[in-house]
């Protein structure tokens, strides 16, 4: 029987403020607005515990830094305290001073802080192949989640955590046979792998033929030859290649002189014909220096102005009678007329020279381009030299060295394919060893499975006895004339209605939510009742009452199910009850508070107006 759990108080640090609600009642109500009890005060409780399935409203998230509860164990006072930016959780021992500091989301090898609220209610936290019992699966049992209250009895969790947690807190299963259960499924589960690997194993040789180990040891000695011979040759056609790349090496380098040679050709056949053009500019201008000589020193035989013959009338004479140009006689024109031969023969001197350059330079071109043709020439020589050198003597090894690099290759995926199958005989071998062993483990554990088991059938048949017993006398009363039996399935300890699943109950939404009612009830009463219930004597209900409908029905609906809830409450545990509205009627040692604008739920929470 777990010991004893009951919420005190609930506060929020808002703005470095503490401020919150009293819980401490056997049977506690809280009226407030849609949502208020699930969203905002139940999951933030839950969540200061460490439970991670729960998600707070955007009031708690947004505004509070820390939520904290208060609550009472055998063992004392404790609080927890839970800081919402860190993740972290601390809980403190009123009575003793204990402090543990524990993260709600651990990393691998840290305790979590739903480990240690599990421990404070007397439930172990479990982890095997099985499933889990976590904070998150015994909460579906302890808090009915308004959004929940649906189809599906135990919300969102896992169904292999909620089986084993339904069996190890209804006290079906101990710790230890727990345990000794997932051990031997796990081993079972490992045998059959052994087992099946055996068989893919031997599946796989038969591929081969099944090969014995002579004609492996054969068939490497022949593909190790095979690697020896072509790894021989590799290095053979290596040092060949080698030794003829450095004559083409000497080639290129040939090749390469030749294309700089031409290079050097090219660029001095360039720099002749540049040197011809201002030739041939000179030659023009002592050709032009030449005609304007020849023009001066030609003898002057007409007037410029009258045209007349002046042969007869140069030096002494009469004068022109007609042109004021050559009225007077010229006795200087012999001396200019000498002067003006002698240029002239200076300028014809310079003409003859400047064609002698010329034809110099154009000889000296002519030569250069002869030049460039032949070290062309040559340089296309020494290329295919080169090529053909490479093509007789480089390229053939180069293939035939690829070609044994395959072969090679080939040789030493055989030989380690065939070193792969003999260790696939040790390794066959080594498996059926191991799955001889895990079947015999596996058997070991169905055996101890099997002794521990021994009444655990009969105990499971009493327990869904016992347990029906008290939902039937929960939930008959609460729906009297629309519930003919209510029974637990012993194989899933989930409820049913009328011989009906809560699945097949969908379409009744008040049947539906009195059966989740019911079976919160029937888990407080157990863990009050029944000594192996490993439950806290505590339920958080989030709106019981949606779904019973309006009018005289609803209201009868309702009187009956706080009946029941009053009659379950007590001194030694307690019910905390959520709704949006009033409830139709006032059980005896009912506290309620009433929540409004002007008593909220968090009393020191911002308003919305103050966010923006």
């Amino acid at each position: 029987m777990a010991g004893k759990f009951a919420f005190l108080k609930e506060e929020f640090l808002i703005d470095e403020k503490w401020g919150g609600i009293d819980l401490d009642a056997s049977m506690r109500h809280l009226q407030a607005g849609i949502g208020s009890g699930g969203s905002t005060i139940s999951e933030a409780a839950f969540a200061a515990l460490g439970a991670t399935s729960v998600i707070l409203t955007p009031v708690i998230a947004e505004q509070c830094d820390a939520i904290r509860v208060e609550f009472e164990t055998e063992e004392g006072l404790w609080t927890a305290t839970l800081e919402l930016a860190a993740q972290q959780v601390a809980f403190l021992n009123k009575s003793t001073g204990e402090v543990e500091e524990l993260p709600v989301r651990p990393e691998a090898g840290e305790r979590a802080a739903g480990c240690f609220s599990l421990a404070r209610m007397g439930i172990p936290a479990m982890e095997t192949p099985r499933g889990n019992v976590t904070i998150d699966t015994v909460l579906v049992l302890v808090y009915l989640q308004q959004h929940h209250a649906g189809r599906d009895t135990f919300g969102s969790v896992s169904v292999a955590d909620m089986n084993l947690t339904l069996e190890v807190c209804f006290g079906v299963l101990s710790e230890e046979t727990a345990r000794l259960k997932a051990q031997a499924r796990a081993a079972r589960s490992r045998a059959t792998r052994d087992a099946t690997a055996v068989r893919k194993a031997v599946e796989q040789r038969q591929k081969y033929g099944l090969p014995t180990s002579f004609d492996l040891d054969m068939e490497h000695e022949r593909y190790a030859k095979a690697v020896d011979e072509h790894a021989a040759e590799l290095l053979r056609l290596a040092q060949e290649i080698e030794q003829r790349q450095g004559v083409l090496t000497g080639r290129d380098a040939e090749a390469a002189r030749g294309l700089q040679a031409v290079s050097s050709a090219a660029t001095a056949a360039d720099r002749a014909h540049q040197a011809l053009a201002s030739m041939y500019e000179r030659r023009g201008l002592a050709r032009q220096r030449l005609a304007a000589a020849e023009e001066a020193a030609r003898p002057r035989t007409h007037c410029p102005e009258c045209a007349q013959s002046l042969e007869a009338r140069s030096g002494e004479g009469p004068l022109c009678p007609l042109c004021p140009v050559c009225r007077q006689p010229d006795p200087g024109l012999p001396a200019r007329q000498a002067q003006r031969a002698q240029e002239l023969a200076r300028a014809g001197e310079a003409a003859l020279a400047a064609d002698a350059e010329l034809r110099d330079a154009q000889r000296i071109a002519h030569k250069a381009v002869d030049a460039r043709r032949k070290t062309e020439q040559d340089a296309q020589r020494l290329a295919g030299r080169a090529a053909a050198y490479r093509a007789q003597e480089i390229t053939p090894r180069e293939a035939a060295r690829a070609r044994a690099r395959v072969a090679e290759s080939d040789a030493r995926a055989r030989l380690e394919a065939v070193k792969a199958r003999r260790q696939e005989l040790a390794q066959i071998a080594e498996l059926e060893k191991n799955a001889a062993a895990s079947s015999l483990r596996a058997d070991d554990a169905e055996k101890a499975w099997t002794a521990a088991e021994g009444d655990a059938q009969e105990h499971r048949q009493q327990t869904a006895k016992q347990l029906s017993q008290i939902f039937a006398d929960i939930a008959i009363p609460m729906a009297p004339g629309k519930i003919r039996n209510a029974v637990i399935d012993p194989k899933t300890l989930a409820p049913k209605i009328n011989n009906r699943s809560l699945k097949q109950l969908a379409r009744s939404a008040g049947l539906v939510s009195i059966a989740h009612t019911a079976y919160h009830l029937m888990a407080l009463e157990a863990a009050r009742s029944m000594p192996l219930v490993l439950l806290p004597r505590c339920q958080w209900l989030d709106a019981p009452l949606d779904g019973l409908g309006g009018g005289p029905e609803g209201e009868r609906l309702a009187n009956a199910v706080l009946t029941v809830c009053a009659e379950i409450a007590g001194a030694d545990a307690q019910l905390i009850l959520t709704t949006p509205q009033a409830l139709p009627a006032r059980p005896q040692g009912l506290r309620a508070t009433k929540h409004d604008s002007t008593k909220p739920l968090i009393p020191h929470a911002r308003p919305e107006s103050d966010e923006r």
